[in-house]
């Protein structure tokens, strides 16, 4: 074995008695293949982990932090919507989002109509780690005012107006996990405060009353 030269980018095992299996090893060329492939599987690993939609909340979503951890945090935030009557398809506690599927807008349970107009809607939510031992809460309340098929789906989500009685629920559901869970402070963003009414100043822009003659002093005969 001493006097045999031993090629580069080979290795060998030696078995029993100069028995010699040669190894290649990978060449440049052959580990780029071999690289992209892994990284293509460690891609798709990750994104079979979750179950969360591909996108994010609208802008307009409510939005509340509490002192618990996300699992926990799905969990009790499932319970307040369903107390509330907002009835919910899908429950990911671990991957920290809820869905109610299309609800009609009155009865809030589950329709078969088509999501059109304000009369169907639909409420997501995501929570996410915050700061240490936190979860932030993340819930949006939607319709489709238009049907556009050249358009992606998610593209004609919209969100409902702010006085929409399930926005009130919403955040009615958020209001009281703060309070249980979370900074009592943080409720002023969820509900900030009504300024006073204004005083009301009389009317002076009305009819004049007419003039009274101020009445003469009576003479006393003499």
């Amino acid at each position: 074995m001493s006097g045999t030269k031993i090629p580069l980018g080979t290795r060998h095992s030696v078995l029993g008695a100069g028995a010699r299996i040669p190894f290649r090893l990978p060449t440049a060329g052959c580990r780029l293949p071999i690289l992209l492939a892994l990284s293509v599987l460690t891609v798709l690993s990750c994104r079979a982990t979750t179950r969360r939609p591909y996108f994010t909340p609208l802008p307009m979503a409510a939005t509340a932090q509490v002192e618990l951890g996300v699992a926990e945090a799905t969990r009790a935030l499932s319970e307040a919507l369903a107390r509330d009557s907002i009835t919910l398809r899908t429950i990911h506690e671990n991957d920290g989002y809820l869905d109610s599927g299309w609800l009609d807008a009155e009865t809030l349970e589950p329709t078969r109509a088509r999501p059109l107009g304000p009369g169907v809607v639909r409420v997501r939510a995501w929570v996410t780690p915050d700061r240490e031992f936190w979860s932030e809460l993340v819930v949006e309340a939607s319709f489709r005012p238009i049907a556009d098929p050249s358009r992606p789906e998610r593209e004609l989500d919209t969100p409902l107006p702010e006085q929409h009685p399930l926005q009130r629920r919403i955040a009615g559901a958020l209001r009281g996990l703060v309070e249980r869970y979370g900074d009592p402070e943080a409720l002023r963003a969820l509900a900030p405060p009504v300024p006073a009414p204004r005083p009301v100043r009389p009317d002076t822009t009305g009819p004049a009353r007419p003039m009274v003659p101020a009445a003469l002093p009576r003479r006393i005969p003499r």
